[in-house]
């Protein structure tokens, strides 16, 4: 759901009142906790939203590639309560490199999950600034925020008004995935990528006796995971010995394939990710039908693909147009402008995936745009889904040399679209229950927890 977390901070706290959030520690009370040129941030978090621990990760502890650093967990500093302020928390740490001029100090504040792991989805979600160089800002996905410091010549305060995702409330089982698979030339095996793992990529374990069993390779996979959990199967190569040849991406994504007149079509997954719905559940993949098998698997060459599409004059996108899909795997080739059509020259499978969006982003983001479709059978407008290089009506040209031209220039059936906000219906049942609408969504806020229709707790 679209700033799922910030609306539903706005819908709390208009029926909640946290007592101790008013009694703030003072700079003289935090002096305390750090020292000259240490960056010192106190945050407060209610009661029920924080089970355990809590660490901070940012830019001040980076890669070369300024990549995040998220492990070992205790090299993060970790957020230790606030003697005599109760529900408050402070952690110190020295930035290891000269914080950037524009941006300072970008950092988020993260609850870890129920074994102790680093976990990006319980982020923080909403938060606001109180006093000292901090901002709070919208990060790069919806239901995301970013602390940005610019000074540590005094303590950093806010409050914590909603995780992206609470582990708190979370229902934990332990869970049992499965993947049979005969896999391919190269020796295709699975990884799975989750909410569990922080979407890191995670390679399955082969089980011998299942293997035996089901007289193909099978791997498992063991975890304690919370109820909703979102996870994908991926595939990579391994050698004879069980050297990773080639790691996996996002783009080998367990779609499957089946052949169609001698040619391998891509079959479209259901939209979103699988979940994890029920107690101690046996989740298998089967994917050893003689005519269906791993995207991975296809074998069809690398070819160089010109893609030229044509926009409505009315709605042209002055950020410029990026194709972006499974050929680059997912990070968006900007196209260029010739008349009123943009192009861009692309290295590509047949049966892969592509999408166009404009100012770089998806959706969500501040500025992000995907064009959508009207469909006139429901009376709807929808994102395009699923376009694929392998349509054969859509390829011109000799072998090595193919071009996909596609016209969109019919302003009434199709356009940008930028995800819109909707706002919150709060309504009073009782004295005590509040009716929350949130995207659409119905849900019952009572004693400053949040339950679905059906009497569920996900908050």
């Amino acid at each position: 759901m679209k700033k799922f977390y910030a609306f539903l901070a706005a819908a709390l706290m208009s029926v909640s009142v946290f007592a101790a959030k008013d009694v703030v520690p003072s700079d003289a009370v935090l002096a305390n906790y750090y020292e000259q040129g240490n960056v010192c941030v106190c945050i407060y978090v209610p009661g029920d939203m924080a089970c355990f621990d809590i660490v901070l990760v940012g830019s001040f502890h980076a890669d070369e590639k300024k990549n995040w650093i998220t492990s070992p967990v205790s090299d993060l500093p970790k957020f230790e309560p606030v003697e005599g302020y109760d529900g408050w928390y402070v952690a110190s740490f020295t930035p290891e490199a000269e914080p950037d001029a524009e941006k300072g100090i970008q950092a988020k504040p993260v609850m870890l999950d129920v074994d102790g792991n680093f976990n990006w989805s319980y982020q923080v979600g909403a938060a606001t600034a109180i006093r000292g160089g901090v901002q709070v800002v919208q990060g790069a996905y919806a239901g995301e925020i970013d602390l940005i410091n610019y000074g540590a010549d005094a303590p950093n305060v806010f409050t914590v008004e909603a995780w992206k995702s609470n582990p708190c409330t979370a229902i934990y089982h332990n869970y049992k995935v499965i993947v049979i698979s005969d896999g391919c030339d190269g020796y295709a095996v699975p990884f799975i990528i989750g909410d569990m793992n922080s979407w890191a990529f995670e390679q399955m374990q082969l089980d011998e006796d299942l293997t035996l069993a089901n007289d193909a390779p099978t791997y498992t996979y063991y975890k304690k995971m919370a109820e909703n959990t979102k996870y994908q199967i991926v595939s990579g190569l391994v050698d004879d010995n069980g050297e990773i040849v080639e790691a996996p991406a996002w783009s080998d994504i367990a779609y499957m394939q089946k052949l169609v007149d001698e040619m391998w079509v891509r079959i479209p997954g259901e939209e979103g990710d699988n979940q994890l719905t029920h107690e101690n559940a046996e989740i298998v993949w089967d994917l050893r039908a003689e005519d269906l098998r791993w995207a991975r698997c296809d074998d069809s060459p690398i070819e160089t693909v010109e893609v030229s599409v044509k926009l409505p004059a009315e709605n042209f996108p002055v950020e410029g147009v990026e194709i972006i899909g499974t050929f680059d795997d997912w990070t968006g080739v900007a196209m260029e402008m010739d008349g009123d059509v943009y192009k861009a020259t692309v290295e590509a499978k047949a049966s892969q995936f592509f999408k166009f969006r404009s100012a770089g982003k998806w959706p969500g983001e501040e500025g992000g745009t995907e064009i959508e479709v009207y469909r006139s059978e429901i009376d709807d407008w929808t994102t395009i889904q699923n376009n694929e290089l392998v349509f054969g009506q859509l390829w011109e040209g000799e072998e090595g040399a193919r071009t996909l031209y596609i016209d969109l220039s019919d302003a009434d059936a199709y356009r940008w679209q930028a995800r819109e906000e909707q706002g919150i219906e709060n309504v009073v049942l009782t004295e005590k229950a509040h009716k929350v609408v949130v995207d659409g969504v119905i849900y019952i806020v009572r004693d400053n927890k949040l339950f679905n229709l059906q009497g569920a707790q996900v908050r």
